[in-house]
């Protein structure tokens, strides 16, 4: 639960006082804890926001404490504004104001709209999001908290008259007619669209669970009508807290016993408020049960010491009356079960058919054997006879022994009142979707003077089960690491995924769960199908919450990793990482939840060490791109330096070379270095003929270079001993780039005696 304000934390506290106050002198009043002057529904003076009925019964219960003569407030700038300021002194009551400014999409928690984004929506868009409560908490007055009785007397005087006690409103037996009125069309109301309620002789009222129906005695048993109607507003709020509707801990069987004694007594705080609460809409006071007046103590106990009671109760009040209020306006509250299935249904209609059934159908008829096929529905005694290909369903002749006449006549000897023929193909052609064949019988058949003869039967169940709901192995509700619930589904024969589900599903789900009730293998199904049904129409709405969500991680650094208990830390997860083990790390019980219900355990304990070891990863991968950056760097300074070297030799090897081959013009010119061996211009032309090696020319002009051959230096003893046999004189040149040029060497090819120094190698 998200961690309130302190002014939010001081506004529960003055509801806490506020109604264990009021509780507590009830027992010295008769039973009366609200409105006891029959003020009017609490509202803003002179008009504004409606009030929820959590506010309402809270600033009923500040009108009531103050000794107001009305249940008007009015905030403390708006009084000031109409010149009717607030008295020094007094003290407001808390008002719970929401704001939606964001709505949050149905089943995808990450896809939040502006108010301005979601009014622009049609209809069935908006029914898509859900507003995000955004609350803040005002503080109101009551006008006879402000100086409106002294500024304006005419202004007053009329909203007492409208809204004042059943003293000030002048309220009278034409009052209390219509009262009777509007309550008889209110009961009528709830039977008609809420539950039954029915005439009980046992003298007291009560609701059955199991029948689903609210039992009141007569009226006269009572010795108040007040009484009357609050006793059935109780037993009408206890409805709406069935399974099948709010699904109210309190009000479920668990396993064929009634709910826990704490449940029982918290549901009876929520039936005692919010039939108070209707009670004041109907302007009546509303008093204590006598049976609730001896859980006063425990409830006050509950108030100060739980805190998330008050919250609960906000929920449950609401809820409670806004069910009861749909359905005084006539809208029908359906079980909640047939909600999830009439959203399933609509959710399909708009998804590809299957036609499976009939594409095998059509594989039947066959005019050389005369068989054909008959489709029959026994309830409608209806029959669709599927004809073989030619055969005119028009042309009531013999085609190939398939007549229709003959094939009707049978038919309706076997019960079948209407029949209907099909071709295979064509305008005619038969091809209704799986779901029709339900309750069906499929038979292939031929004519045998006036009867058909069945050959064999066709069983589209498992079609037409596919058709209306999917078979699952897995359906469970888990965790995300943001702690929102999420619908995990594994359909038969099919890849898991997970999807968010309405609120209210989840709430349901967990009722049940929680009651142990033996239907919850139903909800599970009824959701498995419905939501199925919505991924199916909409794919993006599918999450998987069993891979990391950490982008641009190597999983295979992680070499091993295992996932184990331990009685001091916790659930802890360990895991080898390029070769090191790393110190355990703690999980999440979503996490640990998440394990248990992955397709590859192996798989999600790899992606959770991933994102638990997110850290140590991303430093590895940082580590090792930046050895790779400095490799690539040293290369390109390598390259670089090779390059200077490259042009130092460009620059300074045609002045020497030139020098060389002044002094021996005769001579074929090697220039050789540590690497390879080079020859120039015409030498190279002269070398490139005889050691048959590429010349590239050109290619240095602007440096006096007009042609050049190269080979490596290791070739040199192959290739010297080529150039002398083609009778060359060579002389070989060392380090020209460095300036240390050797002594030429030359080498005769008739006596291969050396001149100068000797032979260079």
């Amino acid at each position: 639960m998200k961690e309130k304000s302190q002014v939010e934390k001081n506004a529960e506290n003055k509801q806490t006082a506020l109604l264990s106050t009021a509780l507590s002198e009830a027992a010295n009043a008769n039973g009366h804890w609200l409105n006891a002057a029959g003020k009017s529904y609490p509202r803003f003076y002179p008009k504004g926001v409606s009030v929820s009925p959590f506010n309402a019964l809270f600033m009923a219960l500040h009108s009531d404490r103050n000794g107001s003569k009305t249940n008007l407030f009015t905030l403390y700038n708006e009084a000031k504004a109409r010149g009717a300021a607030v008295r020094e002194h007094e003290q407001g009551v808390p008002f719970i104001f929401y704001n939606w400014n964001k709505y949050v999409n149905r089943n995808n928690p990450e896809d939040t709209i502006s108010r301005a984004a979601y009014q622009a929506l049609d209809a069935g868009q908006q029914k898509q999001y859900k507003g995000v409560h955004n609350r803040e908490i005002r503080t109101l007055f009551n006008i006879d908290q402000t100086t409106l009785p002294y500024v304006d007397k005419e202004g007053y005087g009329d909203a007492l008259k409208e809204h004042g006690s059943a003293e000030e409103r002048g309220y009278g037996e034409t009052e209390e007619r219509k009262l009777r009125s509007r309550f008889n069309e209110f009961v009528k109301r709830m039977n008609d669209n809420l539950v039954k309620v029915r005439s009980d002789g046992s003298g007291v009222a009560h609701y059955e669970t199991d029948k689903d129906a609210v039992y009141l005695p007569r009226q006269k048993e009572f010795e108040h009508y007040n009484d009357y109607v609050q006793e059935a507003l109780r037993q009408i709020v206890s409805a709406t807290g069935h399974q099948q509707r709010l699904s109210r801990e309190g009000m479920v069987m668990k396993s064929g016993t009634a709910p826990s004694e704490d449940a029982l007594k918290y549901e009876r705080l929520v039936v005692e408020l919010a039939s108070a609460v209707k009670m004041l809409e109907l302007g009546l006071p509303a008093r204590l049960s006598p049976g609730s007046m001896q859980l006063v103590d425990y409830w006050n106990r509950e108030l100060h010491e739980d805190p998330c009671i008050m919250d609960a109760l906000e929920s449950d009040v609401n809820n409670a009356l806004e069910v009861m209020r749909k359905a005084e306006k006539g809208e029908k509250i359906e079980y909640a079960t047939l909600i999830n299935r009439r959203q399933t249904s609509e959710i399909r209609e708009t998804l590809p058919k299957h036609y499976f059934v009939a594409d095998e159908i059509r594989q039947h008829p066959d005019k050389e054997g005369r068989r054909f096929v008959v489709v029959v529905d026994n309830a409608l005694k209806r029959a669709d006879v599927i004809l073989p290909a030619g055969a005119s369903p028009d042309a009531p002749k013999e085609e190939s022994g398939v007549n229709k006449e003959r094939i009707e006549k049978a038919l309706n000897k076997m019960g079948i009142d209407t029949v209907q023929f099909f071709n295979t193909d064509g305008a005619l052609g038969y091809r209704p979707d799986d779901s029709y064949f339900a309750e069906k019988e499929i038979t292939v058949a031929r004519l045998r003077n006036w009867a058909l003869e069945t050959l064999s039967t066709l069983d589209p169940s498992a079609a037409v089960k596919q058709a209306h709901e999917r078979g699952f192995d897995q359906v469970q509700m888990i965790q995300d690491d943001k702690n929102r619930w999420a619908l995990y589904i594994k359909p038969e024969n099919g890849e898991g995924y997970s999807i968010y589900p309405d609120k209210e599903d989840v709430n349901r789900f967990f009722a049940t769960l929680k009651q142990s009730l033996d239907n919850i293998e139903k909800v599970r199904m009824e959701l498995a199908q419905k939501y199925s049904a919505l991924a199916e129409q909409q794919p993006d709405l599918k999450v998987d919450l069993f891979s990391t969500q950490v982008q641009d991680i190597d999983l295979n650094r992680i070499q091993r990793v295992s996932v184990f208990k331990t009685k001091k830390d916790g659930v802890l997860c360990a895991a080898t990482i390029d070769g090191q083990k790393m110190q355990p790390r703690s999980i999440t019980p979503q996490q640990w939840q998440r394990m248990w219900v992955a397709e590859d355990t192996q798989e999600y304990k790899r992606h959770l060490a991933a994102t638990l070891f997110a850290d140590v990863l991303r430093k590895g991968q940082a580590q090792e791109q930046t050895a790779a950056e400095k490799q690539e760097h040293e290369t390109e300074q390598r390259q670089g330096e090779d390059v200077v070297q490259k042009n130092a030799e460009e620059h300074t090897l045609p002045k020497q070379w030139e020098e060389i081959k002044a002094k021996h013009p005769d001579a074929l010119i090697i220039v050789r270095n540590d690497v390879n061996c080079r020859l120039f211009n015409d030498d190279a032309v002269k070398a490139s003929g005889i050691l048959n090696l590429p010349l590239h020319g050109n290619q240095e002009a602007a440096n006096g270079i007009t042609a050049a051959v190269e080979f490596p230096y290791g070739q040199l003893d192959e290739y010297l001993p080529k150039l002398v046999r083609a009778g060359e004189r060579v002389a070989i040149a060392h380090d020209l780039p460095q300036e240390t040029v050797s002594e030429a060497q030359e080498m005769k090819n008739d006596t291969g005696q050396q001149t100068g120094r000797g032979m260079h190698r």
